[in-house]
């Protein structure tokens, strides 16, 4: 008997291992590996990811039956297969998370409960639930408490029973087009009648030089310059034939590009490139650190490599860390490539996700560009993995499964023997440490690759000095504001860093202190006065802004802190005619936004750009010849390791945004700690005095990169059950672990209760620890299965935060 091994879709223990089914008869010539089925579970049919074919039943037992399979084409390959398995074990989730996780959200199945008469049942209930059919759609709110409790009764007899369909969402999407019907010959004919208007001269005319050709009504319109209705008759006068076609969604279709060439490289980065291109046309297996200053040129040399990569007759995957940075990637290197290229990101629609994913997996695509998920785009034959600015942490997944993109990517390229390329101008201590050791090769980039650019000069504004002159709070220095109106009256550009959006960080009432709290969360709430609203950035609750304090009763309530909303409204009233674009998560929901507002930007329409950190990456503005940190401190004092660090990074990337051409460029950190190491190493762009120093602190309280870490963390509306619980997790792995594995907490987390849910967590460190593997794996299938109800458990390797 032929059979099919099948990971079924419900994320459970029980549901971890992969199920035996038999192959129907009609099936057993169909190559089954990769496809989605349909198969019997229990009571109901779910679907299923058949992860292996041919494997033997053990022990004589009736098996279950495929009930068919989904797709006509396997939706995962052999390398996702391999690379599911690996990463489901890796991160401590389950498989059919790591395989939806893969895949785009059109993939996932959406199941539909319905009823179906299998006995006798009334002509008045057959009409009335069924409205005379035998199956239907079941949805409880729909009925009422009696019919309800009729369709039970039925159930409990076998006269009714529940069914479940299986609705799929990846459905081509197809448009209506318009082909001529006539031969040329009969066109002609129509062409001679004195009565035919310019117009429909025109579309005979057309027609008859385009046979086999389908085009959209509006499309063909705009071609000849005619109205949609002289169309609409020709189609009534059977001069157009009309049929569906399949249309794909491409994000990269319409964006136009001049074609633009390779340049000559510099001495800095001919190095790197010749470097690079001897282990990809070796097809060596080899990672890669590049160091290189902001402004060094990265981005051509990744440009020239994956033009080298594709002339080998191998694909490419370029990363990068947020979906801010996609609109000027993709016109470099479509500009380059043209339409060989493939978009993936989160802020596509589902539909435009999975046309490219399918473009991607059949072949037609040789370049892929894309944030996090990308990085498992279904390319075959990769022969380099670029991953840009490496040391952002939005490269890690904080929900399950919790991946990090650089050990996908790390993956893949051992898969493919191909070259991996980290790109940083400060890269993550991980990844130095490693080049450090000789496990990355380091390469570096000294220069800017802009004949006569520089770096900009960067100078620090104490703002505790400047409080105590101007006697009151104050988001501008005057440094920093004439910084700002010299580059307006030269036309050059600024731009503008506070990562904190919103208006006000917290309203407090004067006169007894009170601060409104998110009733969900266990932090306060955001003032946004677009909205006239207060504000959780975590779980999204609002509330109207009180004119009273609810407490005491008193008016005297203040704005606390700043947001980018409140320095935009600062600004344009210290500065007269002054045009400011805030980017932030607040101004770029609207689809296509984000764009905008960078080509606006760039077009020159505004003089400045203020934004939280989606400024600080990547951008390349030539006339950008000011950046300004409004308030360098924030994050700085965070309850993290790498808090430090994200700040540096964050500093130095933004300051790299000036002074890109020609032009000087300048920069001026605003800070109440001016003294800090991270601030004052940033402000001199010195990296390597940064990783010493901040490799001394980490080896010091025994953190990353000279101890791994591993983050355990309990969730549960009840505060006393989940401390009781992650007490638990703690008794069940301390007999388990090494000795030398060191163990904090349990500890509530920094912000304990989010959603109306407590978080308490046990932060794991170690170097080697035979016993870990097993004992962690044991703690997610079978003690997580024991845990109260409601209460779940997480396990994190290699957190990128503990907050």
């Amino acid at each position: 008997m032929k059979t099919v091994s099948v990971i079924v879709d419900l994320p459970t223990r029980q549901t971890n291992q992969p199920f035996t089914y038999a192959i129907p008869d009609d099936l057993l010539d169909f190559d089954l590996l990769g496809h989605r089925v349909r198969v019997p579970f229990g009571r109901r049919f779910l679907m299923g990811y058949v992860v292996a074919v041919d494997q033997k039943p053990a022990g004589d037992f009736q098996l279950k039956t495929i009930e068919s399979i989904v797709d006509k084409q396997p939706i995962l390959n052999h390398e996702m297969l391999a690379l599911s398995d690996w990463l489901a074990r890796y991160v401590f989730s389950y498989r059919v998370q790591v395989i939806q996780a893969m895949l785009p959200n059109a993939f996932k199945p959406r199941y539909l409960k319905g009823l179906k008469i299998v006995g006798d049942v009334s002509k008045e209930l057959r009409q009335t639930i069924f409205l005379g059919n035998d199956e239907i759609e079941f949805l409880a709110k729909n009925y009422d408490p009696q019919q309800t409790a009729m369709i039970n009764e039925l159930i409990r007899q076998g006269k009714i029973v529940q069914t479940t369909t299986i609705e799929k969402k990846n459905k081509a999407k197809t448009v209506k087009v318009l082909s001529a019907k006539l031969s040329a010959g009969e066109l002609s004919e129509l062409l001679k009648s004195r009565r035919r208007s310019e117009a429909q001269k025109k579309l005979l005319i057309f027609l008859a030089d385009h046979e086999n050709v389908f085009f959209q009504s509006k499309e063909l319109a705009d071609i000849l310059d005619i109205s949609v209705s002289t169309i609409a008759t020709a189609e009534k006068n059977n001069w157009l034939e009309k049929s569906q076609m399949p249309l794909t969604r491409n994000p990269v279709k319409n964006i136009s590009v001049k074609k633009t060439k390779a340049v000559k490289l510099t001495a800095d980065q001919q190095s790197v490139f010749d470097q690079l291109l001897a282990s990809i046309t070796k097809g060596e297996n080899k990672t890669f650190l590049l160091e290189g200053i902001t402004g060094s040129g990265k981005t051509e040399v990744y440009l020239q490599l994956i033009e080298k990569t594709i002339a080998e007759g191998k694909t490419a995957l370029l990363l990068v860390p947020e979906i801010a940075l996609t609109p000027q990637m993709i016109r470099r290197v479509k500009a380059r490539f043209l339409d060989s290229v493939a978009l993936i990101h989160s802020g596509l629609s589902d539909g435009q996700r999975l046309d490219q994913w399918e473009e991607i997996r059949d072949g037609k695509i040789k370049i892929v560009i894309g944030t996090r998920s990308a990085v498992f785009s279904p390319l075959s034959n990769i022969g380099l993995i670029i991953i840009d600015e490496e040391h952002e942490t939005n490269y890690k997944q904080e929900d399950n499964p919790r991946y990090h993109a650089r050990d996908v990517a790390l993956w893949r390229a051992k898969y493919h023997k191909a070259v991996t390329l980290l790109g940083s101008a400060t890269p993550s201590l991980e990844s130095r440490a490693r080049a450090q050791k000789g496990l990355f090769q380091l390469l570096t980039m000294k220069h800017r690759a802009v004949s006569g650019a520089v770096l900009p000069k960067v100078s620090i504004v104490d703002m505790r000095e400047v409080w105590q002159r101007q006697h009151a709070d104050s988001d501008f220095s005057p440094e920093l504001l004439d910084a700002i109106k010299q580059r307006q009256l030269n036309h050059e550009q600024s731009i503008l860093l506070l990562n904190r959006r919103g208006f006000s960080s917290f309203v407090m009432c004067r006169n007894c202190g009170y601060v409104p709290h998110c009733p969900n969360c266990n932090v306060s709430l955001t003032l946004h006065m677009d909205s006239h609203s207060l504000n959780c950035h975590y779980c999204g609750y609002e509330e109207a802004i009180p004119n009273t304090c609810p407490v005491c009763g008193s008016h005297q309530i203040r704005y606390v802190g700043t947001g980018t909303e409140k320095v935009a409204a600062k600004l344009n009233s210290l500065i007269t005619g002054i045009k400011l674009v805030r980017l932030d998560q607040d101004t770029t929901r609207k689809k296509g936004s984000l764009e905008k507002i960078l080509s606006d930007f760039a077009a020159r329409k505004y003089d400045v750009l203020l934004g939280t950190q989606m400024v600080a990456k990547g951008l390349d503005f030539p006339d950008v010849t000011l950046v300004g940190a409004i308030n360098a401190d924030v994050g700085l004092n965070l309850p993290d390791y790498r808090s430090g660090e994200k700040t540096f990074e964050l500093l130095t990337q933004v300051a790299g945004r000036a002074g890109r051409d020609q032009k000087t460029g300048e920069v001026i950190i605003q800070s109440f700690n001016p003294d800090n190491y991270a601030i004052k190493l940033a402000a001199d762009q010195n990296y390597e005095a940064f990783y010493k120093s901040e490799m001394l602190l980490r080896h010091l309280a025994d953190y990353p990169p000279y101890f791994y870490t591993i983050q355990i963390a309990v969730s549960g509306p009840d505060q006393f059950l989940t401390s009781q619980a992650i007490d638990q997790v703690s008794a069940f792995i301390r007999p388990q672990l090494d000795p030398k594995t060191i163990v904090l907490g349990p500890t509530p987390k920094a912000i304990a209760k989010l959603r109306n849910r407590y978080y308490f967590q046990i932060i794991l460190k170690y170097k080697a620890d035979q016993n870990l593997e097993n004992t962690l794996t044991s703690l997610q299938t079978d003690f997580a299965e024991k845990l109260s109800k409601n209460i779940y458990l997480s396990i994190d390797r290699d957190p990128v935060s503990f907050i």
